[in-house]
């Protein structure tokens, strides 16, 4: 599949030109304050984000056409409604994690403009980010080549496994050389074969509904407002609980972050049942 084999060239791409940089951007920064594994996974999410540009120019495309195409006070409309929508969207499954003990509320932390603050454009740059790429240029170019259906698929995908694909071992920082962010990168993508089924099947739900919405509205703004809704909450959520261990719930909410997993899952897979009858409706009545 030509969009399949296009992705996974384009983060092969991104990957190993960042194990070949980070290693002089390590040493010449002469700091400890990151581990070198952060060095080279931000420098591969910098390179992703920085191949966007010669991709749209490859593809004869713009940003208009992967999405961006509203005035900015048209973006902030509709980003506000989607936060709005994303946040009762997630707040059923948080809600129901601390009925059924899964975390509980720490008294000893208290919800803070400052924690508000960072959430929110914690959540805002990432869903900019992950918005544009999956939802945005991925998305398109899966459309472009081949069907709606594996546009949002193959996207989905790809988003899903983005997640997972992390350093699970440290490289001890006295004996890096050039070929040490190789050895991160390949660790990395390794990770990715211990995923928790139920963590990724959470995560593809999540790029399905936001790709459902990228199709059926034709602009990125609801995206970036749900998804930055849900980044949001759930930043907000691991601050102020702490995760029970002892809980006979707790293998609903898998490995990944203590929030998703089967019951986000179960409850998305609701939300994209719904949505899509919607959407397949709405098409309907407007034929």
């Amino acid at each position: 599949m030509k969009a399949s084999v296009f992705f996974l060239f384009y983060f092969i791409v991104a990957a190993f030109l960042a194990a070949f940089i980070a290693y002089p951007l390590f040493q010449l920064a002469q700091s400890d304050a990151y581990q070198f594994e952060r060095w080279v996974t931000r420098s591969a999410l910098l390179l992703l984000i920085i191949g966007i540009f010669p991709a749209l120019k490859v593809f004869k495309l713009s940003f208009n056409a992967i999405g961006h195409n509203t005035t900015l006070k048209d973006f902030f409309g509709k980003f506000l409604i989607s936060f709005v929508i994303g946040f009762c969207i997630l707040v059923v499954v948080v809600l129901s994690i601390l009925f059924l003990d899964i975390r509980f509320i720490d008294v000893s932390e208290s919800l803070t403009a400052k924690l508000i603050l960072s959430s929110f454009f914690a959540g805002l740059l990432i869903a900019l980010i992950e918005e544009t790429l999956f939802r945005g240029l991925f998305f398109t170019l899966s459309k472009k080549w081949h069907t709606v259906t594996i546009a949002i698929i193959v996207s989905s995908l790809f988003y899903a496994l983005l997640h997972f694909i992390k350093p699970i071992e440290h490289i001890d920082s006295l004996s890096l050389n050039w070929l040490s962010g190789t050895d991160v990168i390949l660790n990395a993508f390794s990770a990715a074969l211990l995923l928790n089924i139920t963590d990724f099947l959470a995560l593809f739900s999540v790029g399905v509904l936001l790709a459902l919405v990228r199709y059926q509205t034709n602009t990125l703004a609801y995206c970036i407002g749900l998804h930055a809704s849900w980044v949001f909450l759930i930043k907000i959520t691991n601050e102020l609980t702490t995760s029970n261990a002892s809980s006979e719930w707790s293998f609903l909410v898998g490995q990944y972050d203590g929030i998703i997993g089967l019951l986000a899952f179960t409850w998305l897979f609701i939300v994209i049942c719904s949505y899509t009858i919607y959407i397949v409706k709405f098409s309907t009545s407007n034929s």
